[in-house]
């Protein structure tokens, strides 16, 4: 149904996602309007398309699906309309263009500018600026009621008007497929729907070329980085109801046009995109430039007998060998689980550059896992992204982060923490920011949950057998006592977990029903835990969960939570913001890169909060709508109450958020999931975020299957191929 009014107050506009809550005087009436918007002001005449609905809290709105904008049909309300948008033009010569020509007014302005020049007040800047003003708002509205038409939204279509411009419905008509390469963000399908109404060829070769592109990021978004080609083919034929050949002309076409890129894996054709080709390729090439530098090798036995000393540990002939490794090559890696000297080896080797007077950085994916890392070896660590100082980059734009150019790096060391984290554009970028004689050292556990990003760059490295690798496999003397960490090592060798009724860091709560496992989480969190060991439930607890939804996800679980750990009080302020509250000291996470947000260190400004920080609101400022969370105990990130769309509690977390993190006590509720996400990484990354006490609540049998979950290890990618083919090249061309 239809709705003509106008706006009388924005109420709400959340600048993130572009949600509006609107009051809209339609005669003497008030209605409001709930929607996502752009582009608008009060007084402004806007015409809707949507549905009356009963909101649980605040009882019936006019929902609305797509807006557009009506010029003014009165004359009082065209004078205001010309008064309040053109500089310099007051309501008294709005009201004397009106008076002069009437119901004519806004062609006269738009296309006979020059009778403008009767009314007094009026100059060739004034009329000049009217004229466009007009033009242009007409053009815009214009192009979004056409779009409207295609089920586009208002959000959608000015952002096309935007890139495209006044000519974007001849565009349209002519190719609706050149929009992509307009607006990036734009979905397939929805141009692809278009086409279809303006019956556009089905082997039209912009629709093959795109629909192939879109189709390869659709198959490739679960983390891989080429698909079969065979898959593709028949994804392709489906999606774009064309035969084979018209398929296989298209990506022939994509190919020559090296947008496509076709390559062996595992002796099977797999189809690249671009970016994704070329971020691997050199990868790949800079790893072999810097095998093939030879460091003369130092008998540095007597610098690490120092080191050791110095930090009163005795190291193993395991651990010697890794440092040893590690300083006597352009690159290596150490890799291996919990309790197995990772932290150990780099606070030794770190001490060894500086008695070497070496420049060394010490970097991670996330701000977290550097918060971390500096915390054990008590050395400063960056994040990739401040290291590389990336910023103001679409995180969902590949080819832009391919392209991204970084920040050289001048130290002669990096060491480079957390790796099983770093996607294949994030390793590509690092890469770009070392020069051939810099020394890079890889640290991580490759059991863990491969990159949220595209690749698997840790385990292809490691595989390809090309670069020094040195495994730790000793479980030392301390972390041997910890039931958590025997047990993780045991679920990664395929072994179900055993649990001890005392003397132990690890507890199992068989349950029965999801609400029972929400019950015993209630009430370890309520009193149980403070009970048995002494902790702050808020900072040193931390849930876990495999999702996001149902009553096991992070949605429900942090609802629950909040109002046992962070109740409503009378000296607390707080804000709702989309159906949540956020209270001062709830636990919060940001969950977006933010590369913008300002803040200082010592005195020292820095920029950009990243996804999967964790902080806690300091302070809600309800009269200037400002919120404040304080992140890492050192960084208070000021937000306007409209962009809280930025940041969700986090006293639940996901596993997958919880990468690169540690938390002194972990509860990890195992009951239900997607069977193909309940895998034996997702298990072992779980328990070793968990330091002094792991208690898992669930179903035995549920977490028996995901020990036997191998599915998530099976990403395709073409790192490992590259690197050997690169690598049999090199040797071939010194014969």
């Amino acid at each position: 149904m239809k709705l003509e009014g106008k706006v009388a107050t924005i109420i709400f506009k959340n600048d993130t996602n572009n949600w509006t809550v609107l009051l809209i005087k339609q005669k003497s009436e008030y209605i409001t309007c709930v929607g996502e918007t752009e582009d608008i002001e009060v007084d402004d005449e806007l015409e809707f398309e949507g549905e009356v609905v009963a909101h649980k809290v605040y009882g019936e709105q006019f929902k609305f699906t797509s807006y557009k904008k009506v010029l003014p049909k009165t004359s009082a309300a065209l004078i205001s309309y010309i008064a309040d948008n053109i500089a310099g033009v007051g309501k008294k010569t709005a009201r004397k263009i009106v008076d002069a020509f009437g119901d004519d007014t806004v062609n006269v302005i738009r296309f006979s500018m020059d009778r403008l020049y009767e009314i007094k007040g009026l100059n060739t800047e004034k009329i000049e600026s009217m004229n466009e003003f007009f033009n242009t708002e007409w053009e815009k509205w214009n192009t979004i009621e056409f779009l409207s038409q295609f089920q586009i939204s208002t959000i959608v279509a000015n952002r096309i008007y935007q890139a495209v411009g006044k000519d974007t419905i001849e565009i349209v008509k002519e190719n609706p497929y050149s929009l992509l390469g307009f607006v990036k963000s734009l979905d397939f399908k929805v141009v692809d729907e278009i086409g279809r109404s303006l019956n556009v060829p089905l082997n039209n070769e912009e629709r093959l070329d795109n629909g192939i592109i879109y189709a390869i990021n659709k198959i490739t978004e679960f983390g891989h980085t080429c698909v079969e080609k065979e898959s593709l083919f028949s994804y392709c034929i489906e999606l774009l109801q064309v035969d084979d050949a018209e398929i296989s002309q298209s990506i022939m076409r994509l190919t020559l046009n090296q947008k496509l890129f076709i390559d062996k894996v595992e002796e099977k054709d797999y189809v690249f995109r671009q970016s994704m080709y070329w971020a691997e390729e050199n990868v790949a090439k800079c790893i072999i430039e810097h095998t093939r530098q030879n460091i003369k090798q130092k008998d540095i036995s007597k610098l690490i007998d120092k080191v050791s000393e110095n930090n009163e540990i005795i190291l193993s002939e395991e651990q010697k060998n890794a440092i040893f490794t590690c300083l006597n090559n352009m690159i290596s890696i150490v890799t291996g689980g919990p309790g197995t000297g990772k932290t150990t080896i780099i606070k030794c080797i770190i001490d060894i550059l500086e008695e070497q007077k070496k420049n060394y950085v010490l970097c991670a994916p996330t701000g977290r896992a550097a918060k971390r890392i500096t915390q054990t070896t008590g050395k400063e660590a960056k994040t990739l992204h401040r290291l590389l100082e990336i910023s103001k980059i679409d995180d969902n734009d590949i080819d832009m982060f391919y392209e991204y150019q970084v920040k050289q790096i001048e130290d002669e060391v990096v060491i480079v923490d957390e790796a099983s984290m770093i996607d294949i554009m994030m390793m590509n970028n690092l890469v770009k920011g070392v020069k051939p004689s810099t020394q890079i050292i890889i640290v991580g556990d490759v059991n863990q949950l491969p990159s949220v990003g595209p690749g698997s760059v840790l385990k292809d490295i490691i595989q390809s057998d090309i670069v020094p690798t040195v495994e730790l496999k000793q479980i030392y003397r301390q972390s041997a006592k910890s039931d958590i960490i025997v047990n993780a090592h045991k679920v990664n060798d395929g072994v179900y977990p055993e649990f001890k009724s005392k003397d132990t860091d690890l507890f199992f709560i068989p349950t029965k029903t999801i609400e029972q496992t929400v019950a015993e989480i209630s009430s370890l969190v309520s009193y149980r835990l403070e009970t048995y060991v002494p902790l702050d439930t808020v900072k040193d607890l931390q849930i876990l969960t495999p999702i996001k939804k149902t009553e096991l996800g992070t949605g429900e679980l942090n609802a629950t939570l909040q109002e046992i750990l962070n109740k409503k009080s009378l000296g607390k302020n707080q804000v709702e913001h989309m159906g949540r509250i956020f209270r001062e000291k709830d636990k919060v996470m940001q969950i977006v890169n933010n590369y913008d947000k300002k803040y200082s260190i010592e005195g020292k400004f820095f920029e950009g909060i990243y996804n999967g920080d964790i902080g806690y609101i300091k302070l809600i400022d309800n009269e200037n709508e400002k919120l404040y969370v304080e992140f890492d105990d050192e960084r208070l990130i000021e937000y306007d109450f409209d962009e809280l769309e930025q940041l969700e509690h986090s006293y639940a977390i996901t596993i997958h958020k919880s990468q690169g993190s540690e938390f002194d006590y972990v509860i990890l509720p195992i009951f239900t999931g997607y069977k193909k996400l309940l895998t034996r990484n997702l298990l072992y990354t779980a328990m070793t975020r968990a330091k002094k006490m792991l208690v898992i609540i669930g179903n035995k049998n549920v977490l028996n299957y995901m020990v036997d979950n191998l599915e998530s290890k099976n990403r395709k990618t073409g790192l490992k191929e590259k690197l050997e083919k690169l690598l049999y090249l090199n040797e071939k061309s010194k014969k």
